[in-house]
């Protein structure tokens, strides 16, 4: 293709398909922390559960972000305890 300038642009699409642009910003919007409700919505997909069997293994590595922050809550929880006493 060319553009307006005359100079030739490269055409990508001929290996592209719009399903994968949907997966890739299911991935993207997983990865910047968006949770499994939102992805369904933005998908359209019927459940939860179909969002979770097609792209789940993407949310196993946030399981330490939830760690974490059940952590610093429990910090948090005592030392406002202690401090009341």
């Amino acid at each position: 293709m060319r553009n307006a300038d005359g100079t030739v642009r490269p055409v990508y699409t001929k290996h592209l398909h719009p399903h994968e642009l949907r997966h890739t910003a299911a991935s993207l919007a997983i990865a910047s922390g968006a949770d499994v409700k939102v992805v369904q919505q933005m998908l359209g997909h019927k459940s939860a559960t179909m969002t979770l069997d097609l792209y789940g293994h993407l949310f196993g590595d946030r399981l330490d972000v939830v760690a974490d922050a059940m952590d610093n809550a429990r910090t948090t929880a005592l030392t406002q305890a202690l401090g009341s006493l």
